[in-house]
């Protein structure tokens, strides 16, 4: 695409934005839109904050050098956690992170039991830390469990079926176990692998993906201007050499994609 076109940039560690893009696509916003995936680091949720930073950082400038970004989504509850603010005091596009909904949970919780599932990143952040001080009472009580390996393995589908089943049992289990009526998906990866989180769960539990209200924020910030409907998508991936590019493309549900070379 030219690189005076306004562009939406939705940007993740791996395969796990490309459930906030389909999102976006099914609204019918208006792009184009560059995906991009730096998979050659996955999972984030695994790196340190330093890195993560300064990793972020340098990938947010190159970026902002070669295209007119009119938004950028950070479809990845870690990089909000560590990088958002940063991001925003930089640029003047508008940024929209994501977050475990914890305050959505705590509004449908009827036994004031939560599970929260989200990466050690996310868990240990001082963001998470932050809403879970502003939005629990003592009377609610939180289950956090890290989804360690989770992220690997929902790349690994359908490969990595078994494993991943394997992995969610005994997470599914200490959740049961403490009485959960709501689960909190802290990772956009998460959403993938909601029929799986299902099955294995003997009680009906309200499920919290926070993709709608991210991309009710992105429409809010775009409604006032009016670009030509385009739903074009570029993808961006750190580390084709397993054929990356293919994976996504099977998984993002938009007419036009292509591959452009990683900054």
């Amino acid at each position: 695409m030219d690189q005076d076109t306004p562009v939406i940039l939705v940007f993740d560690s791996g395969l796990g934005g490309t459930t906030i893009l389909n999102h976006i696509l099914a609204r019918k916003i208006s792009g184009p839109f560059i995906y991009v995936a730096d998979n050659k680091f996955l999972p984030y949720g695994q790196q340190t904050k330093e890195f993560i930073q300064e990793r972020v950082l340098e990938i947010f400038s190159k970026l902002n050098q070669k295209y007119a970004i009119k938004s950028a989504v950070l479809a990845c509850n870690t990089v909000t956690a560590y990088v958002a603010e940063q991001l925003r005091g930089s640029y003047n596009f508008p940024i929209i992170g994501m977050e475990p909904g914890i305050k959505p949970a705590i509004k449908v919780s009827k036994n004031k039991n939560i599970g929260i599932l989200a990466t050690e990143g996310t868990i240990k952040s001082l963001r998470f830390t932050s809403l879970v001080d502003q939005f629990v009472s003592k009377e609610h009580n939180l289950i956090i469990i890290p989804g360690n390996g989770l992220v690997e393995e929902i790349e690994n589908l359908p490969d990595s079926a078994e494993d991943l089943l394997n992995n969610l049992k005994p997470k599914i289990k200490q959740f049961e176990d403490a009485g959960i009526d709501v689960l909190v998906l802290g990772c956009t990866h998460y959403p993938l692998i909601i029929k799986q989180l299902k099955s294995l769960f003997s009680n009906n539990i309200e499920i919290i993906d926070t993709t709608e209200a991210v991309v009710n924020v992105l429409e809010n910030a775009l409604k006032a201007e009016c670009f030509p409907n385009n739903q074009e998508v570029d993808v961006m991936v750190s580390d084709n050499s397993n054929s990356y590019y293919e994976k996504i493309r099977k998984v993002i549900q938009a007419a036009s994609i292509k591959q452009i070379k990683f900054i």
